[in-house]
């Protein structure tokens, strides 16, 4: 029996991870799932997180883990995938944020059957955003080159230096910039109707296949805090001939940013962070390029 295991990143907000865990609960094949919970509130003191995370004690094939130092996302996210690995002997691990909610109750044999019919190490569902509508995955159809990865380095740093004064126009230049995107999203929503691969996905939502298990300690490497994960992922899978799928017949729902947005008292905080970590993460890319 294959087992499929859920690997969530719990990150602050309850409501979602309460709403992602449900609906893997409705899923057929419930004696193939296991849920693994990672806590990656670390600022919270133990006693706290352990009382928050009592709830999911009675779920059945359910299981909380507590990451204790502050690593970022693929740090906590690769502490939950070597869980699954190597304690639940999981052939398939999915990875998700814990705004992610699946409405297929059939995914498990979905999953079964996709993969039988396009073999794979790296699988990226139909990712539909709730609030507007736009399909997410694929995040990209190509690696970042040097060029791009060192100009937005070089254009963080700068912004960063002088962010006090810059903040107005950054501010209305990434909402313009969202906006935009969320429209050629849109606007090409039929090119997310068919089986595509060599793409880069969209990391809210990952699932390693028994290609990918078997081989792989970690999900995430090398490990950044936060971004640029999923390019690092198909560079990784690039070089080890890896096969990496877009498969519009898994599908889940996702609302952006709802943790990393409770977690922030204003906006402006919110965007120093992803610029801190956005040129942070490029560095590391740019140094796995040259590798």
């Amino acid at each position: 029996m294959d087992i499929v295991s859920f690997v969530i990143l719990h990150y602050r907000d309850y409501e979602s991870t309460d709403l992602c865990v449900r609906s893997i609960l409705r899923m057929e094949r419930q004696e193939r799932i296991r849920i693994v919970i990672v806590d990656n509130d670390v600022d919270v003191p133990q006693k706290t997180r352990e009382q928050n995370m009592r709830r999911y004690r009675q779920c059945g094939g359910t299981e909380v883990l507590f990451v204790q130092e502050d690593g970022g996302f693929s740090h906590a996210n690769n502490s939950g995938y070597a869980f699954a690995r190597d304690r639940q002997n999981a052939s398939f691990i999915v990875v998700l944020n814990n705004d992610i909610e699946f409405t297929q109750k059939d995914f498990v044999l979905r999953l079964d059957e996709e993969y039988a019919d396009h073999p794979c190490h790296v699988m990226g569902p139909d990712i539909v955003r709730r609030s507007t509508g736009e399909h997410q995955n694929p995040m990209d159809t190509r690696l970042r080159t040097k060029e791009e990865a060192e100009y937005t380095v070089r254009m963080n740093r700068r912004a960063l230096r002088l962010y006090p004064i810059l903040y107005p126009l950054l501010y209305w230049n990434n909402r313009r910039t969202e906006k935009r995107m969320t429209q050629e999203r849109l606007a090409q929503s039929e090119l997310h109707a068919s089986l595509r691969e060599d793409i880069v996905p969209f990391g809210a939502c990952l699932i390693f296949t028994p290609g990918f298990v078997r081989q792989e300690g970690k999900a995430f490497w090398p490990e950044t805090r936060f971004f640029y994960e999923e390019y690092l992922l198909a560079l990784r899978c690039r070089r080890s001939g890896y096969k990496i799928f877009y498969d519009p017949a898994l599908k889940a729902l996702h609302e952006s940013g709802t943790a990393t947005k409770k977690n922030f008292q204003n906006e402006k905080q919110r965007l120093r962070f992803q610029m801190e970590r956005t040129a942070e993460a490029a560095e590391m890319y740019l140094k796995t390029l040259s590798e």
